[in-house]
């Protein structure tokens, strides 16, 4: 009696080549992507956002020892969200912002609210989530974020953090996880023209990609501008290209993303080129 083969069918997975990748990096708007702006939230009138869609509002907050998921009332408690999402929006127009305020007036955090509004993100179906923040410190404190990494490369969500400003080698979370695409700040002078990506690889390191982070004109609140420095303002610049990929190909999976995002770099840093340094705090 011969076995019976196994009739089970296979599981078909979104998959682009380099060249597709990159016509998408350099056309596509990000229409129909979902990015998660985990942050101080964001000030939805501001003039440089008024053509942007803010799918949500959400605030996390402590209220007597409870953490509790609010509306965020489209407001931003400190500046640095409505800069990140600026970014992001200057990158990938078309893609639908969702502001989960997490870090307060202070631009400070703890753990356990960050997780709270990355859940919440996950609830709603964001496809991909910028944490220009960190954590650093004992195993207690980090290991609640590797368990949300986790569940978002298993759920197909991607990832992208800044690093430490002062010391990008120094281990810091999320960044300093494999599966996050991690951005660190591009050395000044370097020259990113508006027809090819806006990043350069740095192989053999866990912060792998550097992008425009110095001097930067970001939107602020009250309706301003301010001119920043620090890696925050480098990672949404990659956000926005990883949106605009998935845009023209919805549902890669972080595997593949992480696989193409240093072919897609404007360039590869060399050996001992010292593309991978701190800057002052931003």
């Amino acid at each position: 009696m011969q076995g019976e083969e196994n009739s089970a069918p296979a599981v078909e997975r979104p998959w682009i080549s380099i060249e597709e990748a990159r016509v998408a990096i350099r056309d596509s708007d990000g229409r129909g992507v979902r990015v998660a702006v985990i942050d101080s939230g964001v000030e939805a009138d501001h003039p440089r956002l008024k053509r942007m869609r803010l799918r949500d509002s959400i605030g996390v907050v402590e209220d007597d020892g409870r953490i509790e998921v609010r509306s965020g009332e489209g407001f931003d408690v400190y500046g640095h969200g409505t800069a990140v999402a600026g970014i992001i929006h200057s990158i990938a127009p078309a893609a639908e912002i969702g502001s989960f305020r997490v870090l307060d007036a202070r631009n400070l955090s703890r753990t356990a609210i960050i997780q709270a509004g990355i859940r919440e993100a996950f609830r709603r179906g964001y496809d991909v989530l910028n944490c220009s923040f960190g954590c650093k410190g004992l195993p207690r404190f980090v290991m609640p974020h590797k368990q949300w990494i986790d569940e978002a490369y298993v759920a197909g969500v991607h990832v992208v953090a800044d690093c430490n400003n002062i010391d990008p080698r120094e281990p810091e979370w999320p960044a300093h996880f494999p599966s996050v695409l991690s951005v660190g700040i591009a050395p000044p002078g370097e020259e990113f023209g508006e027809d090819t990506p806006g990043f350069i690889h740095v192989p053999g390191e866990l912060v792998e990609f550097v992008a425009p982070g110095e001097n930067v004109e970001v939107a602020w609140t009250g309706g301003g501008v301010r001119v920043e420095t620090g890696s925050s303002f480098a990672a949404p610049a990659v956000t926005g290209l990883v949106a605009r990929l998935l845009s023209a190909r919805p549902g890669l999976p972080p595997a593949h993303v992480l696989d193409l995002m240093p072919r897609l770099a404007k360039r590869v840093a060399g050996e001992n080129e010292g593309v991978l340094q701190g800057r002052p705090s931003g």
